[in-house]
């Protein structure tokens, strides 16, 4: 049975934030463009264990992740076409040579994390749901690195959970949303030697007193399932680009969002925390949709 965590509390985050610079948990994020590729969905396990909960920002890592078996692949769903894809001026991209070792604050974890431990690359597979198969897609690509210094070491085997909202802002396996036993837009994969991973999913809609935004946690897990290092925070998408996407069925069925970058309670937190976790958006290089990339640096100690 999924493990379901309580929300985090804000304000404890932002007394993390005023420890920014000892040592303990941190994260560099860069909008860099790293070379994940998405793979065929599968349906393996975490190592199995009772997960931690998310720790204090000083929390400190000891161990590596363990990959499992190769487990049967997941039926995906075909998305309809779409039909154009919005553009804007696109973020400029750094080189992976150039990746600067930036420290920046871990976010909030949120009401909505349900630890199913899916182990898939296309989160929308598996559902007819209209917020889930008609929505933009989106490439989802993250980079994880080990930060010491000034020097960036791929981390390789780490665990990346991702979870968001449909494209009407609904999340999936939530009671008060009437989805409880789905699992649409949930799923992890493990890094490969280069640090990424990818994941299919859908550009996300809004819903009342949050901005557009992704969650993801990044865990490493010892070889008998015990949590050893866990990091969480969220991706914002740049407003210019998510009023264009917002502005096409079904992301309009909502009417106008009520909260954009600017005054989002967890994109301001310590004032410019959000900017440093704006992802790269470029449009897809085929078909409609966005490839966003997220470059992650970790201090493990």
């Amino acid at each position: 049975m999924a493990t379901r965590t309580q929300p985090d509390h804000l304000l404890s985050r932002r007394e993390a934030l005023g420890a920014i610079g000892v040592a303990g948990m941190t994260a560099l994020v860069g909008c860099g463009g790293d070379s994940g590729s998405a793979t065929p969905s599968t349906a393996t396990q975490i190592p199995t264990g009772t997960a931690t909960p998310k720790p204090s920002a000083t929390a400190t890592a000891t161990g590596a992740a363990s990959a499992s078996a190769t487990p049967p692949t997941a039926t995906a769903t075909t998305k309809p076409a779409a039909t154009s894809t919005p553009t804007a001026s696109p973020t400029p991209t750094p080189t992976p040579g150039a990746l600067s070792c930036v420290v920046t604050p871990a976010e909030t974890e949120g009401p909505y994390f349900v630890d199913v431990r899916l182990n898939r690359s296309d989160l929308t597979s598996g559902t007819t749901r209209p917020g889930v198969v008609n929505g933009l897609p989106l490439l989802l690509k993250f980079g994880v690195f080990t930060v010491a210094g000034n020097a960036c070491t791929p981390l390789a085997g780490a665990v990346v959970d991702v979870w968001h909202a449909d494209a009407v802002g609904v999340y999936s396996d939530e009671q008060v949303q009437n989805t409880l036993g789905e699992t649409y837009l949930r799923g992890y994969q493990f890094t490969d030697q280069a640090g990424a991973a990818s994941f299919t999913t859908i550009y996300p809609g809004w819903y009342p007193g949050r901005t557009v935004h992704v969650h993801f946690k990044v865990r490493i897990f010892s070889a008998s399932g015990a949590t050893t290092f866990e990091f969480t925070s969220q991706v914002f998408f740049d407003d210019t680009i998510t009023d264009l996407v917002l502005a096409n069925a079904p992301y309009n069925s909502r009417g106008q969002r009520d909260t954009r970058n600017a005054n989002d309670m967890v994109y301001n937190t310590a004032g410019t925390a959000g900017a440093r976790l704006l992802a790269d958006l470029q449009p897809a290089t085929s078909g409609a949709g966005y490839v966003a990339s997220f470059t992650v640096g970790l201090q493990l100690s």
